[in-house]
């Protein structure tokens, strides 16, 4: 998806004020929340399954976006993410505690303000952001970079995954498979990512079409095929864990000598919905 400047990027400001106010009225209507949260000026990370939120990736975009925003102005930061499952199922806090206490969230419109910032990869909003009222902050894209430049003089800024560390181990049951995984792996393991976004037909996500042509699919596949026993060749006998979106490219690729795969069925997070 293209990013837009200029009056394009205005003009998307201006929409997602006008979807942030009907967001928050909607997500009231349905909790009826009347209570005042018993702290000031949260802000919270929201994936509740209210919009789009985009795969994990970008959800987590997001919530790195807030968190920096949150630890260089010395606010307190939470993720209530609950959509499709609980985070703390499968991720624990490191050195900062994101997790909701009793009482601190309220959906009423007198005590909070829904920041609904999709696309907005510049960050503007947020950085100029003064509201003492719980904030709600929806994003799926990483303003990083620009909250990085905006405080850089004013604190000792921070890189992606220092920030992500900062947040995030693997729960027990994470934890568990992974260790799993990489006995089965074995150490000193490399892997490879492919995303088709639906090219072959067998994941459902937003509005990207497959190709249609099987004489064509078949090509792709074979490309991608070529990379990885060129990459075989490069690293030659360690371990390679191949990822992708397609699982029939993982059918494929799963019978290559020394190339892993992680069995499972595939969906994306957001269920595959129509979006722009």
């Amino acid at each position: 998806m293209r990013k837009l400047y200029g009056k394009e990027y205005k003009h998307l400001e201006t929409k997602n004020l006008f979807r942030e106010l009907f967001l928050g009225l909607r997500i009231f209507i349905k909790s009826r929340n009347t209570n005042k949260s018993k702290a000031k000026n949260i802000h919270i990370a929201m994936i509740d399954g209210e919009t789009y939120h985009g795969g994990m990736c970008d959800r987590f975009k997001g919530i790195i976006t807030l968190y920096a925003y949150c630890k260089y102005k010395n606010l307190p930061f939470r993720i209530k993410y609950t959509y499709p499952f609980r985070l703390e199922d499968y991720l624990s806090p490191t050195a900062y505690d994101w997790t909701l206490k009793e009482n601190e969230y309220t959906d009423c419109p007198l005590y909070c303000r829904t920041l609904y910032m999709r696309r907005e990869h510049l960050g503007r909003r947020l950085i100029r952001l003064k509201s003492k009222k719980q904030i709600h902050f929806y994003s799926n894209l990483d303003c990083l970079p620009h909250i990085n430049e905006a405080f850089k003089d004013y604190t000792d800024t921070k890189t992606w995954g220092e920030l992500f560390k900062e947040l995030f181990k693997p729960a027990t049951i994470l934890e568990e498979r992974l260790k799993s995984i990489k006995k089965e792996i074995g150490d000193g393991y490399y892997a490879a990512v492919f995303r088709f976004q639906n090219l072959l037909g067998d994941f459902k996500e937003y509005k990207y079409k497959p190709i249609g042509d099987s004489d064509k699919a078949e090509e792709l596949i074979d490309k991608c095929i070529k990379s990885i026993l060129s990459l075989k060749k490069k690293h030659g006998n360690q371990p390679l864990l191949i990822t992708s979106d397609s699982i029939t490219f993982l059918k494929r690729v799963s019978g290559i000598e020394g190339v892993h795969i992680i069995p499972g069925s595939l969906a994306h997070m957001d269920g595959g919905g129509g979006i722009t």
